[in-house]
C-alpha cells in the first residue's frame, strides 16, 4: 500500500507538506527503531520534498512536530537545531499519540514555494 497523498502540495506561493515519519508505505511499519534515526529520516523527507517542490530548507516558515513522548523533547530539540544550522523557521511541539506502534515523530512544514 503507497500513501494516498502526496508528499507536499504548492499553492499561493508555499508548500505544504502532508506528515512525514519514518514508515515503510509498502508495509505501514515503522522504518527506523531509534528517535535520531527516525529524526534523520523525516528531514530527509522534508529536503526531498521541498526540493521536488522547487524549495528547500532555507525556505521553510513553519514546522509542526508531533512526538509520541515528551522523553524525545530534548532529542527534538538537538536534532532540529542541527538540521536548522541557520534560519530556523517558527515551530510548535506537540506530544500525542501517533498511528503507528512504534512512531516517535512526525513532522509537517509550510514554506515558501520558487517562483
Amino acid at each position: 500500500m503507497n500513501a494516498p497523498f502526496p508528499a507536499a502540495r504548492t499553492g499561493a506561493g508555499l508548500v505544504f507538506t502532508s506528515g512525514l515519519a519514518a514508515i515503510d508505505t509498502a508495509s505501514m511499519t515503522v522504518s527506523a527503531t531509534t528517535f535520531d534515526e527516525q529524526a534523520a529520516i523525516v528531514f530527509d523527507q522534508l529536503d526531498a520534498a521541498l526540493d521536488a517542490a522547487g524549495s528547500s530548507r532555507a525556505q521553510v516558515l513553519k514546522l509542526d512536530c508531533y512526538l509520541s513522548d515528551r522523553q524525545w523533547f530534548a532529542s527534538w530539540n538537538a536534532a532540529f537545531a542541527k538540521f536548522f544550522e541557520s534560519a530556523a523557521p517558527a515551530r510548535t511541539t506537540t506530544v500525542t499519540t501517533l498511528p503507528i506502534e512504534g512512531l516517535f515523530i512526525e513532522i509537517q512544514a509550510i514554506a515558501i514555494a520558487a517562483y
